[in-house]
């Protein structure tokens, strides 16, 4: 018997390692294609962007499949994963930029801040002060270059040490992310063995195609967010919790919506946790806002604004959907999804198990609750940090939604302008659903799990 089960086993490694050969090749091939190069124009670069990008998310559901059906537990298959992750972001390290041009202002802002000894904060790019600093690349590629950076200090100290490493190189800010998702599979590999979870779970956030156009390809900082976060969930399970608190202060100063993870993860009592993130968060926005004080916050307020809008998903349906227009509905519907979100990360720590399952727990149920209460811009790479968290807790409405979000590239294919209505229910229409059904299935679960406990004594035959 013993026997028999090895022979199995190898066969469907062997089978699980075939499908990632095929479906790796082929991903590589596609990784590579220099889209601008085969369609020219911007908007018909876009919609073969999102035609591309729905053939490797079909190829990345088989080959996720492939490993947790048939080898989760397998070594090879997972080097072999890994091996073809890295050789995904190799291949998108040269191309031009396919769907966002905000790297050319990480670049602008690393340029400023070291070769101009300058504030990013102080000055927008169209500033005469900074006239000497202009160049033909990347000047003329900056979005909303009549105003201030909208990234937080984290983020600017990252883009300055690309600027000292690798001035100005697309490549090497690529190369500087790419050390990132190094380090994110090293720690997510670690999270997994300690939650029990198979490590070629490893190929949920390895091999999905927003992570690696997001960041390899499109070179977003969030992509530097994952790692932190990774090791602020390791420390804390391990009870560390003003390191974790830090590595978690670190994380909001890239990008603030990791801040949810603090309330998730808050012990009552504890004051460890919540002071190292706030000393973190402070001595870094601190060091930029000693120059220019309150400008720190740069184009962040109008951010917040109706003119950023693109999108956003609860807040839609809540507001324009049912027929309620206007600032004062806009406010409101604000306040009240950022009610609900706090009330579901208070609920979520209440009931968290401190356990190493139950803090992962938390932290992916915390994750989840920003992506669909948040009623800010819902960009694809915002969604790029749940990645990991559905690595270790399988969901099928979370992989749905991670591929469906990059569909909103759409709106700016569609002339005139407006949002399609059916972008947004193609994108959280079944997210919504998957989740409630998820919810239900677990109800389900522990409603039938203490039937079964108190049957258990019951006696047979």
């Amino acid at each position: 018997m013993a026997a028999g089960g090895d022979v199995a086993t190898g066969w469907r490694a062997t089978a699980a390692r075939g499908v990632l050969a095929l479906v790796g090749a082929a991903s590589v091939a596609g990784y590579a294609l220099d889209l601008h190069a085969r369609f020219g124009s911007d908007l018909s670069v876009l919609s073969a962007y999102v035609g591309l990008f729905g053939v490797l998310f079909a190829g990345y559901l088989v080959a996720t499949l492939a490993v947790l059906g048939w080898a989760p537990h397998d070594r090879g298959t997972v080097v072999l994963v890994l091996g073809f992750a890295l050789a995904f972001r190799v291949a998108a390290l040269t191309g031009p930029v396919v769907t966002s041009s905000d790297v050319f202002r990480y670049l602008w802002d690393g340029r400023v801040q070291v070769r101009g000894g300058m504030s990013p904060y102080r000055h927008p790019p169209s500033a005469p002060e900074l006239a000497g600093l202009r160049d033909a690349a990347i000047h003329p590629a900056i979005n909303r270059p009549d105003k201030p950076t909208v990234y937080p200090p984290g983020a600017q100290a990252l883009f300055a040490l690309a600027a000292v490493v690798a001035p100005d190189s697309l490549v090497g800010w690529r190369l500087l992310l790419l050390a990132g998702d190094a380090a994110t599979a090293v720690l997510l590999l670690a999270v997994l063995r300690r939650a029990g979870v198979p490590p070629g779970s490893v190929v949920v956030w390895a091999w999905a195609p927003l992570a690696v156009f997001e960041t390899a390809q499109a070179g977003h900082v969030d992509g530097a967010v994952p790692p932190l976060v990774l090791l602020a969930l390791r420390w804390r399970q391990e009870r560390r919790l003003a390191r974790a608190g830090a590595a978690l202060g670190a994380a909001v100063l890239i990008k603030l919506y990791p801040a949810v993870l603090l309330v998730a993860w808050w012990r009552r009592g504890d004051r460890r946790l919540p002071l190292a993130c706030a000393a973190v968060a402070a001595a870094g926005y601190l060091a930029y806002a000693w120059p220019v004080g309150r400008h720190v916050l740069g184009f962040l307020p109008e951010y917040l604004g109706p003119a950023e809008d693109f999108n956003v998903g609860l807040r839609h349906f809540l507001t324009e959907a049912i027929g309620l227009h206007g600032a004062g509905a806009r406010a409101l519907a604000m306040v009240a999804l950022g009610g609900a979100l706090l009330v579901a990360l208070l609920v979520i720590a209440a009931r968290r198990e401190e356990t190493p399952s139950g803090v992962l727990r938390a932290g992916a149920a915390a994750a989840a609750a920003y992506l669909v209460l948040a009623p800010t811009p819902m960009h694809p790479w915002y969604a790029v940090w749940i990645l990991p968290f559905v690595a270790a807790r399988p969901s099928a409405a979370w992989l749905w939604f991670t591929g469906a979000v990059s569909l909103s590239y759409l709106a700016y294919v569609v002339k005139p302008a407006p949002f399609p209505l059916w972008l947004r229910i193609v994108q959280y229409v079944p997210l919504w659903a998957l989740l409630l059904r998820a919810v239900h299935g677990r109800r389900a679960a522990t409603a039938v799990a203490p039937a079964g406990a108190a049957c258990a004594g019951l006696p047979r035959g």
